[in-house]
């Protein structure tokens, strides 16, 4: 596995992580049943992708890297602070369009620069893809 592979393995690591503790600080605040069943699949695809990504570069003695604390610090308290006001399910589900949104734009830049990396890690960053576009999908149900 080449650094690069480790990289763009790190990078979809951490921002499966992410992705999956946004959603898990936005899960308290839905009172929606239909969207919590949504959000509680969503994170569940988010921590298979990270599982994924640990697993391959734990098989070349890598550990993954994580966010920092500052990072995952300042996406929690921004998402308190959005519902704070407001706890709808389209507001929730505005949200989380916006986040996959980021997400799409990110790990498409990240497959474009990282495009001569393996198979395994590229198809693992497609995933994350496909991950976030459902995931945007599923929420415009929810406006």
């Amino acid at each position: 596995m080449t650094e690069k592979d480790k990289e763009l393995l790190n990078y979809i690591s951490r921002n499966a992580k992410m992705g999956g503790d946004n959603l898990e600080t936005l899960q308290g605040d839905i009172t929606c049943e239909r969207l919590k069943e949504c959000v509680i699949n969503q994170i569940g695809e988010y921590r298979n992708v990270e599982m994924q990504a640990k697993s391959k570069l734990a098989s070349c003695g890598e550990e993954a890297e994580e966010a920092g604390a500052v990072t995952r610090f300042c996406c929690k308290t921004m998402i308190n602070f959005k519902t704070l006001m407001d706890k709808s399910a389209s507001h929730i589900a505005e949200m989380i369009i916006q986040g996959s949104t980021m997400g799409i734009i990110d790990i498409t830049r990240q497959i474009n620069d990282y495009s001569l990396c393996d198979g395994d890690a590229l198809n693992l960053a497609y995933r994350l893809k496909c991950v976030e576009q459902k995931n945007l999908d599923e929420m415009k149900h929810f406006l």
